[in-house]
């Protein structure tokens, strides 16, 4: 996927349904989504993907969005906080530096065995992979349907996580 074809969808505007397999377009899309995104965003990962998310390019289009107004919200659940921070991630080190303008939250136990991850940008828009083991992913910048779905399952999930210790002592 290239350039030019990113730069045809648009946050709540465009209602079509692609695809996305490999590294190098899930980056793509990630970054061209949060950078439409006005104020809310959403992250539901094991392991913050950091064949997706952990690059500078992602990072500064999240400073952007977490700076961009005082109602900007930006949650991300993780499976494990822990691991992902021993890692050194660069959306975690963000979120140390940002503080409360990131929140963080690692899932309750009995929900880690579900396998979705997926990022909703401004409660239209979706990149959904529906297994954590590839990055085939389905992605739309306006499915409502499908994002009311996911909206419902992430707020259930987030409300019962907890708030994450882990990106509050990171050492960057």
């Amino acid at each position: 996927m290239d350039e030019i074809e990113i730069s045809k969808y648009i946050l709540g505007e465009t209602d079509e349904e692609f695809f996305c397999v490999d590294e190098e377009s899930n980056q793509k899309i990630a970054i061209a989504m949060v950078q439409q995104t006005e104020l809310y965003l959403d992250i539901l990962s094991r392991y913050l993907d950091p064949d997706v998310y952990d690059n500078n390019e992602f990072c500064e289009v999240l400073e952007d969005l977490a700076l961009r107004s005082r109602h900007s919200q930006i949650r991300i659940l993780l499976h494990n906080t822990k691991q992902v921070s021993q890692r050194g991630h660069l959306v975690m080190h963000l979120g140390r530096r940002l503080g409360s303008l990131m929140q963080f939250r690692q899932l309750a136990e009995v929900h880690k065995s579900i396998p979705d991850t997926f990022m909703i940008a401004d409660g239209i828009g979706v990149m959904h992979r529906p297994h954590s083991d590839t990055l085939a992913a389905t992605v739309n910048f306006k499915d409502r349907p499908k994002v009311k779905e996911l909206s419902k399952l992430f707020d259930k999930l987030w409300v019962e996580a907890e708030p994450d210790q882990e990106s509050r002592f990171l050492v960057v």
